[in-house]
């Protein structure tokens, strides 16, 4: 029987051609939105020694498609070594502080800035005039494309051959060299090991929600995490992803920590929380840490830990006012609630139900309105009847930010 002919990713790269070959093949599959398969064919040229920074660029791309921030925050680090003013570096970590910036005044700045420092990069410009002109910041923040903002240019047409083992190449105004052939041997060692301390390192996981939610698509955001108790353990913060707190000024953002020493015993304490499986008070901690002027490595870890809690099953429903959610909606994202209220419209669709919940509120003020999503038919709902609602909410999207909240329960009361 014929052997199929190994795959690019499963072939050592023992020379420069090969290398550059493997580089265009993976730029190629990223255009093509094969991600995981660009990802291992990038790092079996890492792998082999050629450590240029456009090969760290690619990866850094597939690593940022893959939700794998911890990766792309070490790979940016190497980069900015090699060269501070690679300008797709430059686009892309100001790509990844717009994504985390707490509000439209604060990405603005980030771009502003950049435009004083590089007047001529056009993708700088174009990611300040964007900022400036979005109406509504948390929908663009949530919508934005990498494409717009960062420039990922082609590998060079062809390549020149410089010496042996050496070939050159010009990507836009940056010359580029590949090296192969047996020369490179102690190259290809460091870069092995280089590797290995890049793979060993936990990234932040989770969700980086880069298209608006749809309903009942909002649900999914939060899927994926798992219950694997023991990742907890795994998700730690450490000073050698960029600096872990950043200098804001304190209105902008609705959490402020004045040091990594503080931001760092809340999120362990979050952690312990989560481990005694007292869900509500770790989410308090973790959701201000997401919103807080903590860098984007240690947001996303929150995320992580975050979308964690919400994939449990086993969940206390606290009685929290609908009302106090709703004036500090930024804290409780996760939150398992339990609330009475009337239906006032019911809608179903693909054998699921939607309803708008006008929630009791306490002392019979005036109530809260929040969306609840079933993923059941509930029989006998109409509007006009007393509902008991035990969910999680999962976010408080559009201009009213009204808690939608993801059903776990209802029982209508006669």
């Amino acid at each position: 029987m014929t052997r199929r002919p190994p795959a690019a990713y499963d072939r050592a790269v023992n020379s420069s051609k090969t290398s550059y070959r493997l580089i265009r093949e993976a730029y190629r599959l990223l255009k093509r939105k094969k991600f995981s398969e660009a990802r291992l064919v990038l790092e079996n040229v890492l792998t082999s020694g050629v450590g240029d920074i456009y090969v760290l660029l690619l990866l850094s791309v597939v690593y940022l498609y893959t939700d794998q921030f911890g990766r792309l925050a070490r790979f940016l680090v190497k980069m900015r070594d090699l060269d501070p003013a690679f300008m797709p570096m430059v686009q892309m970590e100001a790509f990844l502080k717009l994504k985390s910036a707490g509000n439209a005044e604060e990405a603005l700045r980030i771009y502003v800035e950049l435009s004083a420092k590089y007047p001529a990069d056009p993708h700088i410009s174009r990611g300040r005039g964007l900022v400036a002109g979005a109406e509504d910041f948390s929908a663009f923040q949530k919508d934005a494309r990498l494409r717009d903002f960062v420039d990922v240019p082609p590998p060079p047409g062809r390549l020149k051959k410089a010496r042996r083992g050496v070939y050159t190449g010009t990507l836009g105004h940056r010359r580029i060299r590949i090296h192969g052939g047996a020369g490179t041997a102690r190259r290809k060692t460091a870069f092995r090991i280089a590797l290995v301390i890049f793979l060993a390192g936990l990234g932040g996981a989770g969700i980086w929600a880069l298209a608006r939610y749809g309903i009942p698509p909002l649900v999914e955001r939060f899927r994926g995490a798992g219950n694997d108790r023991d990742a907890i353990d795994m998700v730690r913060l450490s000073g050698t992803e960029f600096d872990l707190v950043k200098s804001v000024r304190k209105e902008t953002v609705p959490v402020y920590y004045r040091s990594a020493r503080e931001m760092t015993a809340d999120f362990d304490r979050s952690r312990t929380l989560i481990k005694n499986r007292q869900y509500n008070e770790a989410l308090l901690i973790l959701n201000g840490l997401y919103r807080s002027n903590v860098n984007f490595v240690v947001k996303e870890k929150a995320e992580f830990l975050i979308k964690f809690v919400v994939n449990q099953e086993e969940r206390d429903f606290e009685e929290i006012p609908c009302g106090k959610v709703c004036a500090s909606d930024y804290r409780y994202r996760g939150f398992a609630v339990r609330w009475k209220g009337s239906v006032e419209a019911v809608r179903e669709k693909d054998r699921s139900t939607l309803i708008a919940l006008a929630v009791d509120a306490p002392g019979g003020g005036a109530p809260c309105r929040a969306d609840i999503y079933s993923s059941r038919p509930v029989p006998k709902l109409e509007k006009g009847s007393r509902v008991v609602v035990e969910g999680v909410i999962i976010d408080f999207p559009g201009k009213e930010k009204r808690p939608y909240v993801e059903s776990r329960g209802i029982r209508t009361l006669r």
